[in-house]
């Protein structure tokens, strides 16, 4: 690889946006940034905008016009040149590919041959910090709060006697949520009953269940500090309302809990005989699973997906079914790991974080379900 390839224009790339740290700042012309293999990096500007990249490092080379523009890109980009741009090949995995087509066919031109930048996003972008996985694990500390103060209200309104649905709920939880030190990019997940079937129900003041004795609960909540490169803490845990709890629910309880598991002793088993895991594989050995067990119709997404500062992260996903992510899973990153079943009456995902530690160890920072909850 003879460089890596960074470029914007009015805001388009997000990548660019967050690993050039550009912050507020917004270009109205093109600007490239390139990192060679070997040398200084190169920054090229419009002349109408010269100071976009005077906060990083690098020889400044600046253009009038297209063919201006034209002219000092060739002086860089040169025929047969390996260079790292953020696209997939084939669209393959979305989350990394903020580079549009257009653009490189127009890089083609110049003789170069685009690779993907996946694997050096991961490194650079994915990897945490000491300082990240504490505000990851403060996150959590918040997070199960607000899901024992929402249990605890759940309970009180059920002994008084009073009618609560989904709705009631997610209004008690937004106002938990408002008195505690978390940013949340949506509102929690979750659904009573036949809605736990479908993984991204909203409650609605319209058309919400009743919360009563014998309801089952599925919630997936996610949030971090309000800070600079705080991490996402996303959790999915399954409830009953009342001792009593239907025979089917625990049944396939039981079968997302041991498939959780498998998972994670995959990947533990891998990083012990030293060798790689890639995010496919882990997907594709529970879809294996569940296929042996009969119930692989259930299902509706991914094993997991990488975890940081945005709760989606940019590292590797655990997903050989929504998309086919043949990254590796590095230590220093983290993912949840939440598979899930989806039938016509029973919704059950179970869902934790995952950190590969520098010693290739997987932790998990906070509590771990292995029974229905019961409220």
């Amino acid at each position: 690889m003879d460089g890596w390839l960074f470029t914007d224009f009015q805001g388009h790339d997000f990548i660019t946006k967050e690993f050039l740290e550009l912050g507020n700042r917004f270009c109205t012309r093109r600007l490239f940034y390139l990192i060679p293999a070997q040398g200084e990096p190169m920054k090229v500007l419009s002349a109408i905008e010269p100071l976009l990249l005077d906060h990083l490092p690098g020889e400044k080379m600046l253009y009038h016009g297209i063919e201006g523009q034209k002219k000092v890109l060739s002086e860089l980009l040169k025929p047969g040149m390996k260079i790292a741009c953020q696209y997939s090949p084939g669209g393959n995995v979305p989350t990394i590919s903020s580079m549009d087509a257009g653009l490189i066919e127009y890089l083609r031109t110049y003789g170069i041959e685009p690779v993907t930048s996946a694997d050096l996003m991961q490194h650079f972008g994915a990897v945490l910090t000491e300082h990240q996985i504490e505000t990851h694990r403060q996150a959590g500390v918040i997070i199960h709060k607000i899901l024992t103060d929402t249990f605890s209200w759940i309970r009180e309104k059920i002994d008084a006697g009073t009618y609560i649905d989904e709705y009631a709920m997610l209004q008690k939880m937004q106002e938990l949520i408002r008195q505690e030190n978390i940013y949340m990019d949506s509102p929690p997940f979750f659904g009573i009953d036949e809605h736990a079937c479908d993984p991204g129900y909203e409650p609605k003041e319209n058309g919400s269940k009743q919360i009563c004795e014998g309801s089952r609960l599925i919630i997936d909540i996610a949030g971090r500090l309000p800070e600079e490169d705080a991490v996402y803490y996303d959790v999915s845990w399954c409830m009953n309302v009342g001792e009593k709890i239907d025979p089917e629910y625990k049944k396939w309880f039981q079968i997302v809990y041991d498939a959780r598991e498998e998972a994670r002793q995959f990947i533990q088993a891998r990083l012990d005989e030293g060798e790689t895991v890639r995010g496919y594989e882990v997907d594709r050995r529970l879809k294996e699973r569940f296929e042996r067990l009969g119930c692989a119709q259930y299902l509706m997404h991914r094993t997991g997906h990488n975890i940081g500062h945005r709760c989606h992260g940019i590292g590797a996903n655990l997903d050989d079914y929504e998309t086919h992510d043949d990254r590796c899973l590095l230590p220093g990153t983290m993912f949840s790991i939440e598979p899930g079943l989806y039938t016509e009456k029973y919704g059950v995902r179970l869902e934790y974080d995952v950190h590969i530690t520098s010693e290739r160890e997987t932790k998990v920072y906070g509590p771990v379900q292995d029974e229905i909850l019961v409220i």
